[in-house]
């Protein structure tokens, strides 16, 4: 009954038989797959015995072409430029662009996961080195094809990538090769160029794996040398172009007709089916399909793949899902009111259009997705082409001496099962040797702090010298009396007089100030408080303080980066794309270590884009040196806004370790609930109360009017200086200069006793340093010794490197 059924006959499913149902959905190809195996078979016996010689013949035989150089040189690839249209140029920049995009998000983070204590598992991706795409010929050109295959290979980072495809090669596929940036480049077609590429010729050298869809022959090839074991992988095994839809009663049947007839007309071996459980759409679509026949190019080649193509009624909608699984298509349009809902019971299709307003077209073309896919009802394994088919994957592991130690009998007790006693003996010498040894904790440690890179503080990295200038303290001691105390009891958690004094000196309320060890402890406090570890981000803008970024790593907390604007502002735009699970923002204004202050626009633009979703933290360290930039009379606007200070820099206190939180009262009780129960000692506290006093504040003053004023006498006389290069403007107690390396600024200065503080190592500060303002003569000594300096010699210079 089936195998007279014409496409323009719909064929109730039910009502044939077991076989009648197989062979409506046996593909056409497979009923010659004997003769194709022994045609195949013979053209691959060719190509390895006779190389060259082989592909030109075969060329002559099945493509009617002479091709006594099969390489297509560079100059005719590049001529095809001038050939074509600028519209099919601009199809093919699009196209690539989105297949560009679609493949470079498959990228897949590299795993790394700890499987048992001190037992280390990772999962790292290698390009496949050399590859071979071969691209159809037959009735028409496929350059699409060529940017489908050579994109992902070109994403992976495959090396060598070439290209096959039948005599003489369109120029549109030659084009497409040469937008990708393939250079190597042969005309030979068929199972031939399969062969060619799995073996090698004298032309033509071996590839590690061969990509590309094509006829039965062609698919056959790639079945045969896959098994061989001189033989070559492949992709997968991609035969004639298949179509199924399912439609419901609702569906447009013009639009079915369309998207049948654009696999139709692939070749004569393609097939295309509709499974519908609506008689009347199944009458509408055959003839829909006859009227748009009539205006095809292609008409021809079309009609004889309809002679292998079917229109199906099924019951209802749930028997269309059944039949599609079993057949397995390249191609599945579900042109259905809900087709969403349907998705998660496919499990067997290349790939998959959804609705009425998604063509296969789109697919084979534009939209991003990979047109090479598995025919044959392949799709029961194989899986549609991606980036990871250009790549390998490659498993790392390592054990430390406790993990060995703590693994080795489960090791021990299985091979000692298996009765592999060599695989039980590398484990048990390992464990005797270890078992000598002394014992190290480091394997109870965080691995994430045995991986952390401590901050290094201008204390840790030491020198000696008798003018500091590195750490943006007050040059001279202030002097304060200790008024005793019962130093037997422990201080109060959130001193009074101390809370008030500072929320006076703010210009705010006391309900919104903490005091803590200093404003890094403010830092710690904020990502304890409102980050979950492993889920939540902070975001901060280099170059800026260092300590925003230890403390998350400390708490496993993702670090995200937005670098500033070369005048050191804010990337409002590239931020707001960064946001996404960020919990606290960092601003540092005056910005340390640059010295200039965040436009209050951009805050304010800031503070709009977090509202909602994250804390806007702004230390403000430095502000009392420029205290209109503050942002403290925002807090009632700005519930999210939270502040930071400190009376180390300003208040001369740095020994001290005396900071505060400024922030709306509902920041501050959560952080009451984290911080240490004593944070400040009572000497502390007492020092603390004298400078916030009124006489301790107008010594603060007269302290910032010093520094100002010598910041600016040093910044003037740093340009008379032969050796700098530029002095960055700055409203804090501290310049940022650039130098000019060869006069090896810091070493020179650190030999002489004047420290510095290097920051050629953030980004954008290269030959940099931050020279902290100290008296007047410190500055006056930093321009004269700076002035004096001369160009070490090539060998002094060796010697300091």
């Amino acid at each position: 009954m089936t195998s007279s059924v014409l496409f323009s006959t719909p064929v109730h499913w039910c009502k044939c038989s077991v076989d009648e149902q197989e062979a409506l959905i046996t593909r056409p190809a497979v009923n010659a797959s004997e003769s194709v195996s022994a045609i195949v078979s013979y053209i691959l016996k060719q190509v390895y015995q006779q190389g060259d010689n082989a592909l030109r013949t075969l060329n002559a035989r099945f493509d009617g072409t002479e091709t006594p150089q099969l390489r297509i040189t560079t100059e005719a690839i590049s001529h095809t430029a001038s050939r074509l249209s600028p519209p099919i140029k601009q199809a093919m920049a699009v196209a690539m662009a989105n297949i560009d995009r679609f493949h470079r998000a498959q990228q897949l983070p590299e795993v790394d996961v700890e499987t048992f204590p001190g037992v280390r598992c990772r999962q790292v991706t290698r390009p496949i080195a050399s590859i071979g795409l071969y691209i159809p010929g037959g009735s028409a050109p496929l350059p699409s094809t060529v940017l489908m295959l050579s994109t992902p290979a070109r994403i992976a980072g495959c090396k060598r990538i070439i290209l096959c495809s039948p005599p003489p090669i369109a120029d549109e596929i030659l084009y497409a090769a040469q937008l990708c940036g393939i250079k190597e480049i042969y005309q030979v077609g068929g199972a031939q160029a399969i062969a060619a590429m799995g073996f090698g010729t004298e032309s033509i050298a071996k590839v590690d794996k061969i990509f590309g869809p094509g006829n039965a022959w062609v698919t056959e090839a790639k079945r045969q040398i896959s098994q061989r074991l001189d033989g070559t992988a492949i992709d997968m095994l991609a035969g004639p172009s298949e179509l199924l839809i399912i439609a419901d009663s609702k569906a447009n049947p013009a639009f079915i007709a369309a998207d049948l007839l654009s696999q139709a007309e692939h070749g004569p071996d393609s097939q295309v089916i509709l499974l519908t459980p609506d008689a009347q759409i199944a009458q509408q679509v055959s003839k829909e399909t006859d009227k748009q026949l009539q205006t095809l190019s292609r008409a021809a080649i079309a009609r004889k793949a309809l002679a292998n193509s079917r229109l199906i009624i099924a019951d209802d909608l749930a028997e269309c899902i059944a039949i599609c699984n079993r057949y397995g298509p390249e191609h599945l349009i579900i042109q259905t009111r809900d087709a969403q809902r349907w998705v998660e019971q496919i499990n067997n299709a290349g790939s998959i259009f959804l609705g009425d307003w998604s063509p296969e077209s789109a697919g084979d073309y534009a939209s991003g997705t990979n047109h090479v896919l598995p025919t044959y009802g392949y799709t029961y394994t194989n899986s549609s082409l991606g980036l990871a088919d250009f790549q390998k994957r490659m498993t790392v592991q390592q054990l430390s001496p406790h993990g060995l130690i703590a693994l080795a009998p489960t090791i021990e007790i299985l091979a000692q099962t298996e009765q592999l006693t060599a695989h039980k003996n590398a484990v048990t010498l390992r464990v005797t040797a270890l078992k000598k040894q002394p014992m190290s904790i480091r394997h109870l440690a965080r691995k994430n702090v045995l991986a952390l890179k401590p901050y290094q503080s201008a204390r840790w990295l030491g020198g000696k010298g008798n003018i500091w200038l590195n750490a943006n303290e007050y040059p001279l001691p202030p002097t304060y009396t200790l008024r005793g105390g019962n130093l037997n009891r422990y201080p109060t958690c959130q001193p009074e007089r101390v809370i008030n004094g500072y929320a006076a000196y703010a210009g705010v309320q006391p309900e919104q100030v903490l005091v803590s060890r200093g404003a890094d402890e403010s830092i710690e406090l904020l990502i304890r408080a409102f980050c979950n570890p492993n889920k939540d981000a902070i975001l901060f803008f280099p170059p800026t303080y260092g300590m925003y970024s230890i403390n998350a790593e400390i708490f496993g907390i993702e670090r995200r980066t937005v670098q500033t604007r070369p005048n050191w502002q804010l990337d409002l735009p590239t931020i707001d794309t960064h946001l996404k699970d960020v919990k606290l923002v960092y601003i540092c204004s005056p910005n340390n270590p640059t010295g200039n202050i965040i436009h209050p626009n951009d805050i304010r633009q800031l503070l709009d884009m977090t509202q909602g979703r994250s804390l806007l933290v702004a230390d403000e360290a430095y502000i009392d040196f420029f205290p209109n930039a503050s942002l403290a009379s925002w807090l009632s606007e700005y519930p999210h806004l939270v502040i930071l200070r400190t009376l180390s820099k300003a208040f001369a206190l740095a020994g001290l370790r005396c900071g505060f939180t400024l922030a709306n009262s509902e920041v501050i009780q959560l952080l009451l609930k984290v911080i240490t129960p004593y944070p400040l000692a009572l000497p502390v506290v007492d020092i603390a109360e004298q400078a916030l006093s009124n006489e301790g504040l107008k010594q603060t003053r007269k302290r910032v009017a010093e520094i100002n004023a010598n910041r600016d006498v040093l910044a003037q006389g740093l340009t008379k200086c032969p050796c700098v290069c530029e002095v960055f403007p700055s409203v804090s107690n501290y310049l940022l200069v650039r130098f000019d390396p060869k006069y090896q600024v810091f070493k020179n200065m650190w030999d002489q006793g004047t420290i510095l503080r290097d920051q050629s190592k953030q980004p954008g500060l290269s030959d940099c340093l931050r020279i902290t303002i100290g008296t007047s003569a410190e500055c006056q000594s930093i321009i004269t010794t700076l002035k004096a300096l001369n160009i070490p010699s090539h060998s002094s210079t060796q010697e300091a490197l």
